[in-house]
């Protein structure tokens, strides 16, 4: 504890609430209802917030007066719920809080006696638990109607009404204040009981109530607790031995952290009417709770996607009145934009976007997930920072396609892996947001929505019943966000792959390497697959990288000798795209990871990236030695992708299919043979004319001429494996930068 005086003298005492944190969710909700009781009943201008994973209070309460005021003076909210089973009102119920309190005449509990005649007042006609529906909701209006104070408070947080005057149940005080068979308010009213001694005429503390509050507020040592039912929000401690005894007893718990907390909620009043839109869960209407998103930490699973939705819990770090506190979670909602967060995802959208409510700091995430049967529990799910972070705009590009992703995928005909495929891509988002400088992050988010993509060309049909659609052509920036981070021979030459394309042409659209994946028209899947070069079914990752390289080329050339052109009609639009040599060699000498390139590419292949034309290189040699790329050298000129020039002259070489077709079937010495002399024919007489492997590196070889390279290093292949025809001013020159490379 610290102190501070004021202007005027007063002493302002700043305490450490060590038994108060951001989880579990009873001691987050414990600091709230210290906070609001000392506001509203001790002192108004008490202040608090978090600090290192504490709460703080400051107010003119020294510790000792602290602790005498909840003993001595406080007056429990009246928190009764007579339209539930087992609230006490019943005949068959627990009437081991309820009467106590009725019967006492301690001023403290004065606004309990009156709430709780009210009750029996409105429920005196029914004999027994309104069921659901009409007979529930006329006991839930009547109540509004009567309760004042903190009682309206209570089932303002209990209770949203919505527009059509049915009720909904913020998740976090179960459905109206019980979770299963365990109400909370009778609870409360037994903790009350425990703590305090109801007979006498001030409802003074028990003997144990003490050290208990003391253990409650500070974390001093405790004497034996009472076994008692806590529900949800203690996931730590539900379960008893072996956790088998569910939420009916076996748990020790302190009864000043049941009363606290409980006490906090209070301040989580709801406004379904007010903001609740068509897309929102109904236990939405709670402050910043929204849809489940099953994804983003550690033990997820689909199934955790459940109906009870998730909370994000916020955490500000400058002192705070009991106003600026409720007008948090009076406001509770976020934008992304014009709209609001709907789903865990957007949530972690849209507070490293800043779109929340001032103040905040930090969220601590929770989702009410059923756990141990039919147990529901405000699970801790990860603490998230708000601050402004790049990149995020580039998640606007994807998240109107993974919405659908997730409508298709919770369609109850959906194939079983479609689900898994949507929470991969919830994974990436979270990612996205809490690494956003990391661009493995973005790149694992393409990599998981491509794997989506390919699956709806599996399952045709469903896809065409949901109106499944391809990825949108998406902006450059995505590539250039993945590669300030990832620079690996993988990401090269996917990169060198994905994004080819033929040449434009007035005459004839842009293909790219894409349409051999997806039957594209325009933003829909076409008919047709006829231009496919792969088939559907080998799509989801059924498919091998080589072979779909050679499929692609396979495809390219049969465009090429149709359209009776003679160059490949493969491009790349940008030339800092290229593979580097180096890059293209590992991948000959299988020295990378080829289902890496494969996944990379095809989620590459969704950027749509501009065509650039074509800037004049100078001739320039050095770099990397040639050796161990003699033999693909010659082949790559022999089927080139870009025109050569060499002193300033265009050497254009014609593709002869066949040096592809003796590669594919093994024969490397004939395809070496027929290429040598296509470069001849051309005076690009090659320094080797042989060349012998085994028929896997063949096909090895073929593959690896589907890699874009750039204009230069052709430039290097031909003038370090062939003796080119040139003018003479540059022969001379020529001469002396060939000398210097290290060809084996």
């Amino acid at each position: 504890m610290s102190d501070a005086k004021l202007a005027d003298g007063q002493t302002i005492h700043v305490h450490l609430l060590a038994g108060c944190s951001p989880k579990p969710l009873a001691h987050y909700l414990k600091a709230l209802g210290v906070l609001r009781l000392v506001a509203e009943q001790a002192d108004s201008k008490a202040r608090g917030w978090w600090q290192r994973d504490m709460f703080r209070l400051s107010t003119k309460l020294n510790k000792e007066e602290l602790e005498s005021f909840f003993l001595d003076t406080y007056q429990p909210t009246p928190m009764v719920a007579p339209w539930n089973g087992g609230s006490g009102f019943f005949p068959k119920d627990n009437k081991s809080g309820i009467e106590p309190l009725t019967l006492s005449s301690a001023p403290r509990f004065e606004a309990f006696r009156s709430a709780i005649s009210i009750g029996y007042d409105i429920v005196s006609r029914l004999d027994a638990k309104p069921e659901k529906g009409e007979a529930k909701n006329d006991v839930i209006a009547a109540c509004r109607r009567a309760w004042r104070g903190g009682s309206l408070a209570w089932i303002d947080a209990a209770l949203a009404l919505g527009a059509d005057g049915e009720c909904s149940f913020p998740a976090i005080l179960g459905t109206g204040g019980n979770d299963g068979r365990l109400d909370f308010t009778s609870n409360y009213m037994q903790r009350l009981v425990t703590l305090f001694d109801t007979q006498s005429d001030t409802g003074s503390p028990n003997s144990g109530t003490p050290p208990r509050l003391r253990l409650s507020l500070w974390g001093d040592l405790s004497p034996t607790l009472e076994s008692s039912a806590i529900g949800q929000f203690f996931p730590g401690a539900a379960g008893g031995p072996n956790g088998t005894s569910g939420f009916d007893g076996g748990i020790r718990v302190n009864s000043w952290d049941y009363v606290l907390m409980l006490e906090g909620v209070v301040l989580f009043r709801s406004g379904l009417a007010r903001r609740c839109s068509t897309q929102r869960l109904p236990q939405a209407a709670a402050p910043f709770a929204m849809r489940s998103s099953g994804a983003g930490y550690g033990s997820s699973d689909t199934s955790d996607a459940g109906p009870r939705g998730e909370q994000w819990m916020p955490l500000w770090s400058f002192p705070s009145t009991l106003g600026e506190v409720a007008s948090i979670f009076r406001e509770g909602r976020s934008q992304i934009g014009k709209q609001s967060a709907t789903r865990g995802t957007d949530m972690a959208r849209s507070i490293v976007r800043m779109g929340v409510t001032r103040g905040i700091t930090q969220f601590e995430r929770y989702g009410y997930i059923e756990r141990n049967g039919l147990a529901n529990l405000a699970v801790p799910l990860g603490r998230f920072d708000v601050k402004s972070a790049p990149n995020q705009d580039l998640l606007d590009e994807v998240a109107p396609w993974i919405d659908r992703l997730r409508v298709i995928a919770l369609d109850k005909n959906a194939p079983a892996i479609f689900p898994r495929l949507f929470r991969n891509c919830e994974e990436a988002i979270f990612l996205c947001t809490r690494r956003p400088h990391d661009g493995n992050s973005f790149l694992d988010l393409l990599v998981a929505i491509a794997r989506a993509e390919d699956q709806f060309l599996s399952s045709p049909r469903f896809a065409a019943e949901k109106n499944a659609a391809p990825i949108p052509w998406l902006s450059t920036r995505w590539l250039e966000v993945i590669q300030m981070s990832v620079k690996t021979d993988e990401l090269l030459l996917a990169r060198a792959f994905a994004l080819l394309a033929n040449q434009v042409e007035k005459a004839k659209p842009s293909q790219s390497v894409r349409h051999h994946w997806l039957p594209l028209d325009g933003s829909f899947f076409a008919k047709s697959e006829s231009g496919l070069a792969i088939s559907p079914d080998q799509c989801a990752g059924r498919l091998d990288l080589q072979r779909a390289l050679l499929a692609v080329l396979s495809r390219r050339l049969q465009m090429m000798q149709h359209n009776a052109d003679h160059q490949l009609p493969l491009h790349l639009p940008v030339q800092s795209l290229a593979a580097p040599l180096s890059s293209v060699l590992a991948f000959i000498q299988r020295r990378v990871d080829d289902h890496q390139i494969l996944s990379i590419a095809r989620g590459l292949m969704a950027i749509d990236c501009p065509k650039g034309g074509l800037d004049h290189l100078d001739l320039d040699i050095s770099g990397e030695p040639l050796g161990g790329l003699a033999t693909y050298g010659v082949l790559r000129l022999a089927l080139p992708m870009e025109s050569l020039f060499l002193g300033g002259d265009e050497v254009e070489v014609r593709i002869n299919p066949i040096v592809y077709h003796r590669l594919v079937g093994g024969d490397l010495s004939r395809a070496v043979e027929v290429a040598c002399r296509q470069l001849a024919s051309v005076k690009l007489r090659p320094r080797i004319d042989f060349a012998t492997s085994s028929t896997s590196d063949s096909s090895r070889l073929a593959a690896a001429l589907a890699f874009g390279i750039s204009r230069q290093d052709y430039s290097r292949l031909a003038l370090g494996l062939t003796h080119p025809q040139m003018d003479s001013k540059y022969e001379h020159e020529l001469e002396e930068r060939y000398a210097e490379l290290n060809l084996e």
